[in-house]
């Protein structure tokens, strides 16, 4: 009888495992880059926003449908802030001076807000800065976009507040579907 029951359970193991690996072919690039076993050269996206020294790094989570992070930023001062990294691989390095444009994206806040039934609220847009553009260097694979953050203009400091950036074209390479565009949350400590 327990050998009968241990068939019967390593059926069920195979048949499971094999969904699983059929299933597994369907995913898009949902792996954070730089990846250098891609099949997809020259892609242009969002990296974990560990910032230019990882201290203090937002903590980044893949959720569906963009990569959520949070930065916890200190009123000490005026302004706080976090670093968006925008990167190129996976093949390489730029082979040229790479220009990517970044913008606010609050129809995708409302989307990720709505699949994760989450009340992350858009700042004012008075209340931050972030550059319309970073250059990846030739040679290198990422640049910093910073943003700040006024955290005194802040109305509530128990609210939690998101900032959706979103890579609207590149210079050079394609932008990537699943991490064009990234939800950076934060709260007032």
């Amino acid at each position: 009888m327990s050998l009968l029951k241990t068939i019967k359970t390593t059926r069920i193991c195979i048949v499971v495992l094999a969904i699983c690996l059929t299933l597994n072919s369907c995913l898009k690039d949902n792996t954070p880059p730089p990846l250098y076993d891609w099949s997809v050269p020259n892609t242009v996206s969002f990296q974990d926003n560990g910032g230019s020294s990882g201290g203090g790094a937002g903590y980044g989570s893949t959720t569906a449908p963009y990569p959520l992070y949070q930065f916890p930023l200190t009123s000490t001062n005026d302004t706080a802030g976090f670093s968006a990294i925008v990167i190129y691989g996976p093949n390489g390095v730029a082979p040229e001076d790479i220009t990517v444009n970044l913008a606010v994206d609050t129809a995708g806040l409302n989307a990720f807000d709505a699949y994760n039934s989450l009340p992350l609220i858009a700042p004012d847009p008075s209340t931050y800065t972030f550059p319309a553009s970073v250059t990846i260097p030739k040679g290198q694979y990422q640049a910093y976009a910073r943003v700040t953050v006024n955290v005194n203009a802040t109305p509530n400091p128990n609210a939690i507040y998101a900032i959706p950036l979103m890579i609207t074209s590149s210079s050079f390479g394609v932008v990537s579907t699943n991490f064009g565009v990234e939800i950076n949350y934060f709260t007032i400590q």
